[in-house]
């Protein structure tokens, strides 16, 4: 197992680069209050000139988004990479990334959803541990412990325990250590049998995604089983599932303990522990985490710690 790589801490004044690798822009304002929220952490924003053409459903072209991070990557003035949001389109890049280029520079990049598949292509490339955190325009709708967790995580805290004081230990045991890997659930299954394609043997696997019916996050899973992937984690971190944003409490409970539920069945041979209601995901609650760290599972206090 490769030492992580740890990408430099941001200082006041320094220059977060904003890129958009999947959809398109569909809301200005949000645009603009994330960028108020960097700005009122002490950061500059870097935007490009012109905003993001779109095409159908993705921001650019393929070319001009893959160029579009290279050039960020590169760029000496930029010390953090931040996507403007999610959607559909990273999975189109990795033939146009220059896996040479992204060994060269060591800076954080941070998303979720789509950008599942940014941060594997980057711990694949490079063991550099990347921030599994909210994007631009998901800043406005963050709670206060989202943003503050970025910001700690963004200024070199991202050590810090997470403790969900809503984690339902699902099945505990021994606290256990592996790799934090994972993310967006659609997007990882998008990589199986590609060459990214991850080996999840001795990690720490944390799984969310957003409006996938439950019949569809029963195939996924259970193909996960039936793949192999779900006896290789140490154990298992589920973060958020709602259908809708606007799903009832109790109706959302309902759905979230048949997920749990099946996931216990599909782990029940490795008996691996499990959690569920971690605040990560599409909610408000979405708190950073370093893909690719060394963590420590402890379900006696349901805290996830970093090494």
């Amino acid at each position: 197992m490769a030492t992580p790589l740890l990408p430099p801490s941001l200082q006041p004044g320094d220059c977060i680069g904003i890129i958009a690798p999947g959809g398109q822009l569909r809301d200005l304002p949000r645009l603009e209050q994330g960028v108020a929220i960097l700005q009122d952490m002490g950061f500059e924003v870097r935007l490009p000139r012109q905003l993001w053409p779109g095409t159908g459903y993705l921001a650019d072209s393929d070319r001009n988004r893959a160029l579009e991070f290279h050039r960020m990557w590169a760029d000496p003035e930029i010390s953090a990479i931040l996507a403007l949001r999610g959607g559909f389109g990273c999975l189109r890049l990795l033939p146009l990334l220059d896996r040479n280029e992204l060994r060269q520079h060591k800076k954080m990049l941070i998303g979720f959803s789509d950008i599942t598949v940014l941060h594997q292509a980057l711990y694949q490339t490079t063991d550099m541990v990347s921030l599994h955190g909210p994007v631009l325009s998901s800043l406005s709708s963050s709670s206060r412990e989202s943003v503050e967790r970025l910001y700690a995580c963004l200024t070199g805290k991202w050590k810090t325990p997470v403790q969900g004081p809503k984690v339902e230990v699902l099945r505990g045991g021994n606290p256990v250590q592996g790799t934090l890997l994972g993310g967006n659930l659609s997007s990882l299954m998008s990589l199986l049998a590609t060459p990214l394609d991850q080996d999840w043997s001795n990690s720490i696997l944390f799984l969310e995604d957003v409006a996938e019916p439950l019949y569809r996050l029963d195939r996924m899973l259970t193909q996960l089983a039936h793949c192999g992937k779900l006896s290789q984690p140490k154990g298992i971190i589920l973060g958020d599932f709602s259908l809708t944003r606007e799903q009832e409490r109790l109706e959302s409970l309902r759905f979230h303990e048949q997920i749990w539920t099946r996931v216990l069945e599909l782990t029940e041979a490795t008996g691996i522990p499990v959690w569920g209601d971690f605040p990560v995901g599409h909610g408000a609650d979405n708190l950073a985490l370093p893909h690719g760290a060394e963590a420590v599972m402890d379900s006696r206090q349901a805290t996830l710690s970093f090494l």
